[in-house]
């Protein structure tokens, strides 16, 4: 892989419906310091990381600023974009805003993660940086967990029937990051328009694209804040890291 900046953007644009907040859930203190701030810490300490770019819904920009950097002397975080309706388009707006310097090789490797995410263990990013250089053709690694052994996925129809049931082994749970290429991730983004192609998650527009994608594992500490007892696991697992120091 080409030499060139590692950039982690973190999407906050996120609506947060089901944790039933009056706000944006990335605004909402975890042990007294905001769910999405925690976010972008993880990659302002990670010393591979060069540059970070967030992601935000357009009516909150001023105030992911406030809230979430400046507070926090994030001297990494470059810039905060408005993002999409979509996660997807999101990332396509943060993709198009970096165009020019993933085109002249400023920029090498991208990671995408969930501001909602704000767990993630600086281990995790140096291993999936790692894997991403790693790869034997362009592509990208993401960050996942084993579905639990007596555990069963059940694919189904619009009427509820089942379709296809998997077996825990056939199966493991996306986490994000999920780090690419840039080249690789831009192009993929590029045919996704023309194609009007919209994925679930980053690695589906890549796979779509015929890029590799490999798994790192990862950790179930790692959670996304969804509902309000996510919050609670969430403080029970920095009260545990601090236990340990």
């Amino acid at each position: 892989m080409a030499q060139g900046k590692v950039l982690a953007i973190v999407l906050c644009a996120g609506q947060g419906s089901r944790m039933g907040a009056a706000q944006n859930k990335v605004f909402l203190p975890l042990a007294g310091v905001p769910v999405g701030a925690r976010a972008i810490a993880a990659f302002q300490a990670a010393p591979l990381v060069d540059e970070i770019v967030v992601v935000g819904r357009p009516d909150e920009l001023g105030r992911i600023q406030l809230e979430l950097v400046a507070p926090y002397g994030f001297t990494k975080v470059s810039a905060t974009l408005a993002g999409g309706v979509t996660r997807h388009q999101s990332e396509r707006r943060a993709l198009e805003a970096l165009r020019q310097r993933i085109a002249a090789g400023e920029i090498a490797l991208v990671m995408i993660h969930d501001g909602a995410r704000p767990l993630v263990s600086g281990d995790e990013i140096a291993r999936l940086v790692a894997a991403v250089r790693g790869l034997p053709r362009p592509g990208g690694a993401l960050l996942a967990t084993p579905v639990a052994a007596d555990e069963r996925i059940a694919r189904v129809t619009v009427d509820d029937a089942v379709e296809q049931l998997f077996a825990a082994g056939e199966l493991a749970r996306a986490q994000t990051p999920q780090g690419f290429e840039a080249h690789m991730l831009l192009a993929a983004y590029d045919r996704a328009a023309r194609e009007r192609f919209e994925g679930t998650d980053t690695a589906s527009v890549v796979e779509a694209a015929g890029g590799l994608v490999v798994i790192v594992p990862g950790d179930e500490a790692n959670l996304k804040v969804t509902t309000p007892d996510d919050l609670l696991r969430a403080e029970a697992i920095l009260r545990e890291r601090e236990r340990r120091g």
